[in-house]
């Protein structure tokens, strides 16, 4: 299945989505990608978060969109991120099965996460050390959340990654 045709079906605001991805890659350029989305309860009511990751095999492109309330208004804020795959220095992707009856697995869950080199905070431990925190990507698929379709996707995309880095 191509971004095009994935972002029609998944997402709430795939024109959007897709006309911003457009601007930083070329669509046959990219090499594996996934979609997030989900709702979180606001008070004035549901709130959509949006998110798309591809990688061209050199880049981490994200696309994300969020309803807000700013003034008693809402909004759709949306950005693109390019990340350089290079500064990710960690990358895990994990795989859970559940084990039948029968002893066969079934798989039910794929976690993928990935550190990068970029430090997001510090906080100092003692005069002269400080811990450093460094930028995290973490995605998770599972029968209840995408089902196989979209735990199979993310298996490809952290593969990909794999073979990049």
């Amino acid at each position: 299945m191509s971004v095009q045709d994935a972002a029609t079906v998944y997402l709430r605001d795939p024109e959007l989505a897709l006309e911003q991805l457009r601007s930083v890659i070329e669509f046959p350029g990219i090499a594996a990608f996934i979609m997030s989305r989900g709702e979180t309860e606001e008070a004035d009511g549901t709130a959509v978060w949006q998110e798309v990751v591809a990688t061209d095999g050199l880049r981490l492109i994200m696309w994300r969109a969020d309803d807000e309330i700013v003034d008693e208004r809402r909004q759709l804020n949306s950005s693109v991120r390019t990340i350089l795959l290079s500064t990710i220095s960690d990358h895990i992707l994990s795989t859970h099965f559940e084990v039948l009856a029968d002893g066969t697995r079934r798989l039910s869950e794929v976690r993928l996460r990935m550190y990068t080199q970029l430090v997001t905070r510090a906080r100092r431990t003692s005069a002269t050390e400080s811990d450093l925190y460094c930028e995290s990507f973490r995605y998770t698929k599972s029968v209840d959340n995408g089902g196989l379709a979209q735990m199979e996707r993310l298996l490809q995309f952290g593969r990909v990654l794999s073979r990049s880095m």
